[in-house]
């Protein structure tokens, strides 16, 4: 590097425009006379050197604000451009800067200088010189030096300055790395607001304000770098400041990078002087990071680290440590089983070891990873020679001899005792600083209860500023209040307890009354002065959340209604006072109908609005009749009571059904909202009470019952609840479970039904029908237990398990050389819907392979009426499993051709309710013949179901229908006599 240039100081400004073609066009007057503008006619790059012009047609490139140097007629100008329109640009150009004397540059020449003298210089003993050189140079409140791990893509602290305490290693973000290459430095303000800084989230707790980085790269690849950080706003950072940053971070890199010596430590090598200079400047994190690089330096030590003891002297926390060449994060250790601990316990202040102390300490993990060989341990005690820490140096070599280390350590304790107590009690400081300023608000008085300090929180919660608390009593920010404990009571307490809890109201600043907890102890100090140290919980939010559980208790947070938990309670009363007064009233459990289809359709918002409607235009109803009340308890139900109906049953019936009339007629109107007009209906089960004997819970599931009737009844319908009702739920219920223990004690069995060819009797398949023989008991007939299966998921187990064991069967049959044709089995409507249903039937089909092109669902028409779109889905699926469909129970639902024509059917049954008159109707043969002609023309088979008599097979064969099940060649029948049955044949 050259030695700048000193110019007279004056200062200069100008502005300019810059075309596309690069033409300077002066905005402002000259600013001095004997200043020499560019030639304006000629581009301004033909007028720059090579690196000036090659800078300025980069900047242009991007596009973007930035500045640059350039030398111009022999002049250096500071120049700021900015991009305007027509592709030109703003330039200020700046010339203060260039006529004052370059001290960075000086620095850097004179710096240069040194280290061309300095070849041999370590990385540990320069890296101090050059970080100090950095903050001092260019006012950097803290610099840190990180290493980067290219494999683990993180950087480490590897040296620091102006710290209170090591940094932990950060992610290296990708993009951060890139743009600090591409640009060899980065300048921030804001910079916790940097995403490119995200990874440093330390900034912001620190309150960084600025900070300048600057990658160190060898051979093109980053190895690290250095960050200048600043807590307050910081001037614009130069070119000079840029340069000489980037050429002290050109000689970190360089010294990071070169090898290692390791060298038996000599005693005459050790000049305890060169601890001196730099010691003399650092003290608390900054004088620990500076005097373990300096003795891994002096020393040629391996490892360096001093730490505090824990109070119970068997732990050490290291405060700093040096070792590979940085320093490490802060870590622990126990102090059994190594060298430390002899250090800490001997007689004498300093512990040697001169060789083979991994083999003195296998427990020691350090000692043994590192390969450590000798040891040298000082103990550090205060003034009454109690241990406070430790300092130690670990060598990768045998030591000779030790006198001048022991003479330096020996010289070193008083610091660094002194630094150790130093950090322990501002630790301490700052775990009582932080217990604090809790959350809590805590305040102290003098014996006249005059405040002398107050925490953050309890200056918040007063309205206060800090000064003006200070000094005032206490009492005056207290509210009186009778219901509360007086002043005399409190302080006759704190005098015979020296302590009192209890609530009181605060007064804040704005006049405002705070409900608070205070809490107040008495405590003596050494001095035997008295304080008052005040606890004091703000109760406002908590009284605020007790009165919104009582409203989320007792109120339906969606339409403000009351809700079940309010209505039962209310039940017990209003039933009670029924009893006492010898009157009657009932209760109305309504139900919305196919309120789940508008959620599914219109989503849950409609659906939420369109219940907030209902529950106004119930209120508005109840609202006209005396007594009545009305709750929300559950998403679609809503329960109104109305008591003092009279005192004879029959009027108060009568009543109550005029009541459920009038309800149905609300739901008359259509509800409007969003643009669209929903019509609703409500399902309504009533409850007349008092009954004698019957619990007050009881009421609620009457009319539960009563609704689930009225709902299978009819939407909109009502129905009072009775006995009947009761015990048809309760059988249910009843069957339900016994169905789930017949399914796990296997009492479910398969019968088979043989389906028949019309023209020849010969068997062309069979149906799997299901059958429940309770040991001990007569068989519970289908039609009693499958509609119950059905209204539970217990369908779609008792389902997966007819399909395994009926194809279990079939599988038998094939490989005993029985030919059956298909086999038929029914799926109900929860279990063809089911997410796993088409995957369980592949598992299956690969377990019996047998079974494809044989196995035929039979399923109704409900089915896939439902929704069309997946079902057509679903069936495609389950054809290209090789499996056929069949519709059950055909012309008894909701057929329509429509649905034959987009759907992948191959086989139509006939209900047993066309055959039966068959040969007796002519209008049920001709609906017959119509579906056959249909099922020819569509390419389906035909299974005619239920045929009991030789009539109506005749009539069957006349019509051409292909095959028939019914009693009259065969009944339902197990597995065995169904071999024996196909035997005869």
């Amino acid at each position: 590097m050259q030695l700048p240039a000193l110019h007279r100081s004056q200062h200069h400004l100008c502005f300019f425009r810059l075309d596309s073609q690069f033409c300077l066009t002066p905005l402002t007057t000259q600013p001095a006379d004997d200043m020499r503008l560019p030639d304006a006619s000629r581009s301004l790059l033909c007028q720059l050197n090579e690196d000036d012009r090659r800078q300025l047609e980069q900047l242009c490139a991007t596009g973007l604000p930035d500045s640059v140097a350039l030398t111009i007629n022999e002049r250096r100008w500071q120049c700021h451009l900015a991009p305007v329109e027509n592709n030109h640009w703003l330039l200020s150009a700046d010339m203060s800067q260039h006529q004052q004397q370059d001290v960075l540059g000086v620095n850097e020449w004179q710096l240069q200088q040194s280290w061309l003298n300095q070849i041999t210089a370590t990385f540990s003993a320069q890296m101090p010189i050059l970080v100090d050189l950095l903050m001092n140079r260019q006012e950097a409140d803290r610099v840190i030096l990180w290493r980067y791990y290219a494999t683990e893509e993180v950087l480490r602290p590897l040296y620091s300055q102006g710290l209170p305490f090591t940094l932990l290693p950060v992610k290296a973000e990708r993009r951060y790395l890139r743009t600090l290459q591409q640009r060899g430095g980065l300048s921030y303000s804001h910079c916790a607001q940097q995403p490119l800084l995200s990874a440093f989230n330390y900034l912001s707790g620190d309150g960084i304000v600025h900070r300048l980085d600057v990658p160190l790269v060898i051979e093109q690849k980053i190895v690290g770098v250095v960050s200048l950080e600043y807590a307050r706003v910081r001037s614009s950072v130069t070119l000079s400041d840029m340069q000489f940053v980037a050429a002290i971070a050109a000689q970190l890199a360089k010294l990071m990078t070169q090898p290692v010596k390791n060298e038996p430590v000599q005693d005459e090598d050790i000049d305890i002087t060169r601890l001196t200079p730099l010691l003399l400047r650092h003290t608390g994190q900054d004088f620990f990071n500076q005097l373990m690089v300096q003795l891994t330096t002096l020393c040629q030590a391996d490892i360096a680290l001093v730490g505090l003891l824990h109070p119970h002297q068997n732990k050490v926390r290291v405060v700093s440590c040096f070792m590979d060449e940085q320093l490490q994060a802060p870590f622990s250790y126990h102090l059994a089983g190594t060298p430390c601990q002899f250090t800490v316990n001997g007689p004498h202040n300093i512990c040697v070891y001169h060789h083979n102390i991994a083999e003195l300490f296998p427990s020691d993990a350090l000692l043994q990873e590192k390969g450590i060989q000798s040891y040298v341990g000082l103990s550090i005690k205060d003034q009454d020679q109690r241990p406070v820490g430790i300092l130690t140096l670990l060598f990768k070599q045998p030591l000779r001899v030790s006198n001048k280390l022991q003479l330096l350590l020996e010289q070193l304790e008083h610091r660094v005792s002194a630094e150790l107590l130093r950090r322990r009690d501002q630790e301490a400081l700052m775990v009582a600083a932080v217990a604090f300023d809790t959350q809590a608000g805590l305040f102290i008085t003098d014996g006249q209860l005059h405040i002398q300090r107050a925490n953050q929180a309890f200056i918040q919660m007063s309205g206060y500023n800090g000064g003006e608390l200070i000094g005032r009593s206490m009492l005056t920010l207290r509210a009186d209040n009778p219901s509360l404990a007086t002043i005399e009571s409190i302080t006759h307490h704190i005098a015979q307890e020296q302590s009192w809890q209890g609530e009181q109201q605060l007064i804040r600043a704005d006049g405002q009354i705070l409900p608070v907890h205070l809490r107040i102890s008495q405590v003596r100090d050494k001095l035997g002065i008295m304080h008052q140290v005040c606890s004091v919980e703000d109760l406002s939010q908590q009284q605020e959340a007790k009165q919104r559980i009582e409203q989320m208790a007792y109120f339906d947070e969606l339409t403000g209604l009351h809700n079940r938990r309010f209505m039962v309670d209310h039940i017990n009363q209003t039933v009670a006072q029924a009893e006492i007064d010898s009157s009657r009233g009932a209760l109305l459990l309504l139900d919305l109908d196919d309120f789940k289809n508008i959620n599914d359709s219109l989503g849950y918002a409609i659906g939420d609005k369109l219940l907030i409607l209902v529950a106004e235009r119930l209120s508005n109803f109840t609202k006209h009749i005396d007594g009545a009340s009305l709750a929300r308890i559950a998403s679609d139900e809503f329960v109104l009571l109305f008591p003092d109906l009279g005192h004879g049953y029959t009027g108060a019936k009568t009543r109550a059904e005029q009541l459920a009339h009038s309800l149905s007629e609300q739901f008359i109107i259509p509800f409007e909202l969003d643009n669209l007009r929903l019509h609703l209906s409500a399902s309504i089960g009533i409850s007349l009470f008092p009954i004698a004997q019957l619990g007050h819970d009881e009421y609620l599931r009457q009319a539960d019952t009563a609704n689930h009737i009225a709902k299978q009844v009819a939407p909109g319908s009502h129905v009072f609840f009775n006995q009947e009702m009761a015990d048809e739920i309760q059988e249910r219920l009843r069957i339900s479970n016994d169905l789930q223990q017949a399914l796990a004690n296997n009492e479910l069995t398969l019968y088979f039904q043989p389906q028949q060819r019309v023209s020849d009797n010969k068997p062309v398949g069979v149906e799997a029908l299901l059958r429940w023989l309770p040991p001990g008991k007569t068989p519970i007939p289908p039609g009693v237990f499958i509609p119950v299966a059905e209204e539970t998921s217990l369908i779609c187990d008792i389902g997966n398990w007819v399909l395994l064991e009926a194809c279990s069967s079939f599988d038998r049959w094939q490989q005993a050389g029985i030919k059956v044709g298909s086999l038929s089995v029914n799926i109900s409507a929860r279990q063809f819907h089911s997410a796993g249903f088409i995957a369980h039937l592949s598992l299956l089909l690969q377990q019996y392979p047998s079974c494809r092109q044989h196995l035929i669902l039979e399923v109704t028409e409900g089915v896939f009426l439902e929704n069309l779109t997946e079902s057509r889905s679903r069936m495609a699926q389950i054809k290209t499993l090789g499996v056929n469909i069949s519709i059950d129970d055909f012309g008894t639902g909701y057929s329509s051709f429509a649905y034959l024509r987009e759907l992948p059917v191959d086989e139509l049954k006939l209900d047993r309710s066309f055959i039966q008159y068959i040969d007796q109707r002519p209008q049920d043969k001709a609906i017959i013949a119509c579906l056959l002609n249909l099922a020819r023309t569509l390419n389906m088979d035909v299974v005619a179901e239920g045929i009991e008599t030789q009539q109506q097979l005749a009539t069957l064969s006349e019509l051409n229908c292909p095959s028939y099940q019914g009693y009259l060649r065969a009944r339902p029948m197990p597995e065995a006599e169904l071999i024996e049955w196909l035997k005869r044949l």
